[in-house]
């Protein structure tokens, strides 16, 4: 007898599809309880332009590693997870839009919902890893990012200083952040893609607490033995000269993904 099972037009699915879906409504998602540590620096343009996709524009040579820790996150019911990501300041050039913002190189994360998530909805490149909590002896903050006890990178910030309530305030007043990612799906029993086309992501960060200070980022290269299938992605990141720091900062506040207004660029 022939299944009963049909997708409508107007639902969104998550696979596996056949249990059902619900109607399209532009999500605007909140993370009541934000700590982020960002650590910045420079290298070498030639060399980060060969991870940059021919649609966008390097703005700088620069990598921005983030460090996230999610708490109260509406969508999962109060729940939390933690993340890294890596990005470069980047301009959309595949229209007049003029769209500014991040390109993000690739994501770790630390549960599994997010990553099905972001990476089908929303085009961001998430993968996993075991990420612990921050930890600090003092003004010394450290985390990062491992695989079945392999280390591959390392996060310090050193508290010096931090931002007035006016200064916070005028920050605040431009909350948003366009994040670029790459939506890809391969074919199926050949090469090519069944799909892939660059995405925008619209974010917004509100700040409670700022303070600035120092930061360093260590990686460790992972033989394919280590980690098999993200070995390559951690030695690209690893092999991008690191020519000097440029900016550290820790924040504590609330974000909103505007998950309904992320879409394909053209």
């Amino acid at each position: 007898m022939q299944g009963k099972f049909r997708l409508k037009e107007d639902h969104v699915y998550k696979m596996p599809v056949h249990f059902g879906g619900s109607p399209f409504y532009p999500v605007r998602t909140v993370y009541g309880d934000m700590t982020i540590i960002s650590v910045q620096y420079e290298t070498e343009e030639e060399a980060l332009l060969q991870l940059l996709p021919e649609d966008f524009d390097l703005l700088e040579p620069l990598v921005n590693v983030q460090y996230a820790n999610c708490r109260e996150v509406d969508w999962m019911a109060g729940g939390e997870y933690r993340l890294i990501q890596a990005s470069v300041p980047a301009r959309y050039r595949g229209n007049d839009e003029g769209l500014l913002g991040e390109y993000v190189l690739v994501i770790w994360e630390n549960k599994a919902c997010p990553i099905i998530g972001g990476r089908e909805e929303d085009g961001m490149p998430k993968i996993f890893a075991d990420i612990p909590v921050e930890r600090h002896v003092g003004d010394r903050w450290h985390t990062g990012a491992s695989y079945e006890t392999h280390q591959f990178l390392s996060l310090e910030f050193r508290k010096q200083g931090a931002l007035s309530e006016k200064d916070i305030e005028k920050k605040n007043e431009h909350p948003g952040i366009n994040y670029f990612g790459w939506r890809y799906l391969p074919n199926l029993g050949k090469g090519g893609a069944a799909l892939s086309h660059a995405t925008l992501y619209p974010q917004e960060m509100t700040a409670d607490q700022i303070w600035t200070g120092e930061g360093e980022i260590r990686w460790t290269r992972l033989t394919q033995a280590q980690h098999p299938l993200q070995f390559y992605i951690i030695d690209a990141l690893a092999g991008l000269p690191l020519l000097k720091y440029t900016g550290a900062a820790m924040m504590k506040g609330t974000s909103r993904l505007n998950v309904g207004d992320s879409r394909r660029l053209p």
